[in-house]
């Protein structure tokens, strides 16, 4: 069982300790600002393994090794009507995405679809911040990320061999945009990380030992920090998330000409690439309409029969939504209590102020 306790943060006090965090190991402000901005929108949301849990635990050990480059800017290589290339310069992958993703709705208002990808990149975190930007500028947004480090064993497999690849899409409506943001594997590597930090086991069924068996001990999986040999991986979501997998590692790494899984194995430096899609629904028709047939297809489903155990039927994005703004008329935002003693212990080392939290 993993840790469930708790402390309350204020939303302004935790943006500003990331964003000193971030300077702390070497991003300029503006750059600081925007990567806060993306790890807090997932502690707003609720999604605490992509808000400061990741921050501290992963992108700043990126940024102190000098992989990630703090504050070189993504370069746009090729630029067409309806098709962009960005080299985001072994930068942040937030900053390149953030780009990425607005010229690609831009585009498509132009030309009807445009798609922009990314190479040279690193972890973008929370692919679905970037399709929403791309819905709430009117079009309909698609993200793929090609994780280059293997964490996932192919159906039939017992090693890690594709990386965790997650996807988004966003659409707009009349309210809050549709969202759906995941990756097609039974759970993520940074779940198997902090598993092994909380001193918990694994669910049933979601990994494999190196010896294809099942198992729950975290221990025994590659959890995507580095590349680990003579362990074992994450399961797909069956067969149909062993092809998504698949098909994310074509569209964000091959068409990206960077690295794809187990590609990572005889490299001594890898590139990560994002793939950004747009879609204008004024290309198809009146924007209005498609905006008001998705709200009814939503209220539709939501108003559907009910099974005998469910209060409320809900649709993808509407937790995270709703979350948000609790969070934000609160003013206050949840933080794991053990990912919290890991953040004072970073602010020590980096010589900062701690802010105080509340239970």
């Amino acid at each position: 069982m993993l840790n469930t306790r708790t402390c309350r943060i204020d939303v302004a006090t935790l943006r500003q300790f990331m964003e000193n965090i971030l300077g702390a190991v070497g991003c300029d402000v503006a750059t600081a600002r925007v990567l806060a901005e993306v790890h807090l929108e997932a502690d707003l949301r609720g999604i605490g393994v992509q808000g400061l849990n990741h921050l501290i635990n992963s992108h700043v050990a990126k940024l102190k090794s000098g992989k990630e480059k703090p504050n070189v800017k993504p370069n746009l290589v090729h630029d067409r009507d309806a098709i962009a290339v960005i080299d985001g310069q072994s930068g942040p992958g937030p900053i390149a995405a953030l780009f990425a993703a607005e010229l690609a709705a831009q585009k498509a208002h132009k030309t009807g679809c445009a798609a922009v990808g990314v190479r040279n990149s690193h972890d973008l975190y929370m692919a679905g911040y970037y399709a929403e930007r791309i819905a709430r500028m009117g079009a309909i947004g698609f993200v793929f990320s090609d994780d280059v480090i293997p964490v996932v064993h192919p159906v039939g497999g017992a090693e890690p061999a594709i990386g965790s690849n997650p996807m988004a899409i966003a659409v707009p409506s009349e309210g809050e945009p549709f969202l759906i943001d995941f990756a097609p594997c039974a759970t993520l590597p940074t779940y198997v990380r902090y598993t092994k930090r909380y001193g918990g086991r694994l669910p049933e069924g979601v990994a494999h030992d190196a010896l294809g068996r099942p198992t729950t001990d975290p221990y025994s999986v590659s959890d995507g920090s580095a590349l680990q040999r003579g362990l074992g991986a994450i399961a797909p979501l069956g067969n149909k998330g062993y092809g998504l997998l698949l098909a994310i590692d074509f569209l964000s790494g091959a068409l990206m000409g960077c690295d794809m899984g187990s590609d990572h194995a005889s490299k001594p430096k890898v590139t990560k690439g994002h793939l950004f899609v747009a879609i204008d629904p004024a290309a198809f028709g009146d924007p209005r309409h498609f905006r008001q047939a998705v709200s009814a297809r939503i209220g539709a489903i939501k108003g559907s029969r009910k099974a005998t155990d469910t209060d409320e039927i809900r649709v993808p994005g509407e937790r995270s939504f709703a979350c948000r703004a609790r969070n934000l008329r609160d003013g206050r935002v949840n933080i794991d209590a053990i990912c919290w003693e890991d953040a004072l212990k970073l602010a020590k080392e980096l010589d900062l102020e701690a802010p105080a939290a509340t239970t």
